[in-house]
């Protein structure tokens, strides 16, 4: 049983917002519905949902805008639903936009359990959201938010998975492949080592002050990336 978590389902489909609602509550969740997108982001404000699902194809505000709206105020999971006839870029699309995971209708029940308890497992328990802060650096989940030495850093969505992994990850060394599942959701992309390298790249470089030798993210060579935390400036 899964307590109080709350789940807010956004879908234009009104029997699919009944099946996912009898699904869900029977499994101890508390369930909100939602049958558009701005309908869907005005919940998202008032409540604070443990964890989005998130139906691509909607009239008006479509599925890419609210996941967009969402992943720029809050790092809360977003799972989307999509349909069969869905391309593989149009989903891509979503996940480039910050979502978790993706479910593909017609789906399983199981399968679409065994996601939602992923993706709750990966969420943040700091009430406060704050992953990491040492005076220099602060990386806040709730507001999915970064800055260094009081400024803001503008991460790609990309750029903020990858350094969120490797902190929750740290002290341990994080490999290649790992970071390259969990950031680019390996469903839709082929294993490349130079996809983790090239971001790594890009983020060092706004994130340290002299790139070729860094304070927080360090190479492991052949393995992966650790993230070094710093004491309390």
């Amino acid at each position: 049983m899964s307590g109080s978590q709350k789940i807010l389902v956004i879908d234009d489909s009104p029997d699919m917002l009944k099946v996912l609602t009898l699904l869900l509550t029977e499994q101890g969740y508390d369930v909100l519905t939602a049958l558009n997108g701005q309908l869907g982001l005005h919940l998202v404000d008032e409540h604070h949902p443990d964890l989005v699902i998130l139906d691509l194809s909607m009239p008006g505000v479509d599925g890419w805008e609210v996941c967009r709206r969402i992943r720029a105020k809050l790092s809360i999971p977003i799972i989307i639903l999509t349909a069969a006839h869905v391309t593989d870029e149009d989903t891509v699309r979503g996940l480039e936009l910050g979502a978790n995971d993706y479910v593909i209708k017609p789906f399983k029940n199981s399968v679409l359990l065994a996601r939602i308890r992923n993706a709750l497992r990966w969420a943040t328990p700091e009430s406060n959201g704050l992953a990491y802060d040492d005076g220099t650096l602060v990386i806040n989940l709730n507001l999915r938010q970064v800055t260094y030495k009081g400024e803001h850093l503008n991460l790609t969505p990309k750029e903020y998975d990858m350094l969120t992994v490797l902190v929750q990850a740290s002290p341990r060394v994080v490999t290649h492949r790992e970071l390259f599942d969990k950031v680019w959701a390996d469903s839709f992309h082929r294993f490349d080592v130079n996809y983790v390298r090239i971001f790594i790249g890009h983020l060092r470089k706004k994130l340290e002050n002299d790139p070729a030798d860094p304070v927080y993210i360090h190479n492991e060579r052949g393995v992966g990336y650790r993230f070094q935390k710093q004491t309390t400036a």
